[in-house]
């Protein structure tokens, strides 16, 4: 059989395609929001909730293609943490986590470890856990005992182990080097950095090779038995190998809750400054700038304006709806002189930073000026990763998440800024098909 399930965990949704590998227009792509935040302003979320959104996702699959598959990807977001034992996980706490910096800590972490670690990274996770004296257990509420954790990985690698009915976590170096304490001319954990940040390192997942069977399912409810499982593969570049076609002479560019620019370094080309160093497959890299607001900045755009309304006493206009206004104004519209930076959640290379708007004057503070800046800002932040004689090299921007599938005007700036046509690849699901294919390759 030539089908593979494909699972992506997402920040804000999940999604899992049923691939057809000879036929893929045949193929069923299913996605849902799983709700899984915690109310209570923290980065955190709660994995069962993620995963049974992922369950009901398989259930709503057909039968007979649940029964006609031969292999399972799966990927997610990076650099999360959730941690495990034989009676419990953790909550999750997902790559929007900023309690280092905004405590002082992150500064600390990367002289102890003499790793370029940043926020939300599972290193950086893991060793204030380690302060507050959370790795080494949890306290079970009905015999009051300690019981310490067994296992840690990314929300993908957890339901990877649940597939199987395992306990202990296997993880890919895709996944291993978003943590921030990979060595990756080494393809291992940094043991000293490890050590100094009070990280066990019997508690770090063992490495495998992206793409290797971590097992076969048994007694999940929904699939067959003895399905070959492989490791999780991380979103960008599961996303990059759901929708390249020739990836010496691509960019891409993926606008979702983030945003990120990649694209294959050649061998003649050197890695950027700022941009990060990614694994891919049988040894390259991926040269990728991600900035921490995408899509979200243009969300905020949104929000903001009716909240906006509110306060003046106006009825809010539905967020579909006003998103769709908002795209057109932003087509149709000029900055007038506005600049718009969407640092709004800081970056990783510097926490403290904010968004601003500047060059306004008493005439051009409009919305359709402010939404077409705001767009401009999202696209030339993106690009300000890429040197120009690499982007020159390529031919095409491949574009992946809904921000930029469904916003015109973003699209039309990422053209105009790079001077590079954006293309979309009839592929449903992008990360979660990439994780499909690579495992029908594995498995044939």
């Amino acid at each position: 059989m030539t089908c593979a399930l494909g699972i992506d965990f997402g920040t804000t949704k999940n999604a899992v395609i049923f691939y057809d590998g000879e036929r893929p227009e045949n193929s069923i792509a299913l996605s849902a929001s799983h709700y899984a935040g915690f109310t209570d302003g923290t980065a955190r979320q709660d994995f069962l909730k993620s995963a049974a959104c992922v369950r009901d996702l398989i259930m709503q699959l057909p039968e007979e293609k649940r029964n006609r598959i031969s292999a399972i990807g799966l990927t997610g977001q990076m650099h999360s943490v959730v941690l495990w034992n034989n009676d419990t996980c953790s909550p999750v706490t997902t790559w929007q986590d900023k309690t280092a910096s905004a405590t002082g800590k992150l500064e600390l972490y990367r002289a102890k470890s003499g790793c370029h670690l940043c926020d939300g990274f599972g290193a950086v996770t893991l060793a204030m856990m380690a302060e507050e004296n959370q790795l080494s257990g949890w306290m079970m509420a009905e015999e009051n005992q300690l019981s310490g954790w067994t296992a840690c990985g990314t929300p993908a690698d957890r339901f990877a182990a649940l597939l199987c009915e395992k306990n202990d976590c296997a993880m890919d170096p895709t996944f291993a080097a978003s943590w921030g304490i990979f060595d990756l001319q080494n393809g291992t954990w940094n043991r000293n950095a490890a050590g100094q940040l009070g990280i066990p390192f019997e508690l770090l997942p063992r490495i495998v090779p992206s793409g290797s069977c971590i097992g076969r399912t048994k007694g999940f409810v929904g699939l067959p038995d003895d399905i070959p499982v492989m490791a999780a593969f991380g979103d960008n570049q599961a996303s990059i190998y759901g929708t390249s076609c020739d990836l010496q002479e691509e960019l891409f560019m993926t606008l979702g809750t983030g945003a990120q620019l990649s694209y294959l370094l050649r061998d003649d080309e050197e890695l950027p400054s700022g941009v990060e160093a990614r694994p891919f497959l049988n040894g390259s890299i991926l040269a990728v700038h991600a900035p921490l607001c995408g899509g979200r900045a243009w969300a905020w755009l949104a929000k903001s304006v009716n909240q906006m309304l509110s306060a003046l006493g106006l009825t809010e206009i539905p967020e579909k709806e006003l998103m769709d206004r908002l795209d057109q104004m932003a087509l149709n519209g000029d900055s007038n002189g506005l600049t718009v930076q969407p640092h709004f959640l800081g970056e990783r290379s510097d926490p403290t930073l904010r968004g601003t708007i500047s060059g306004i004057d008493l005439e051009n503070f409009t919305l359709p000026a402010l939404a077409t800046a705001l767009g401009n800002g999202i696209i030339h932040t993106l690009a300000a990763g890429i040197p120009e004689e690499c982007r020159k090299r390529r031919k095409t921007i491949v574009g992946s998440g809904n921000g930029l599938r469904l916003c015109q005007s973003l699209r039309s700036a990422a053209e105009q800024i790079l001077q590079l046509p954006v293309v979309f690849r009839e592929v449903k699901e992008e990360a979660a098909t990439g994780a499909a294919k690579l495992a029908l390759k594995m498995n044939l």
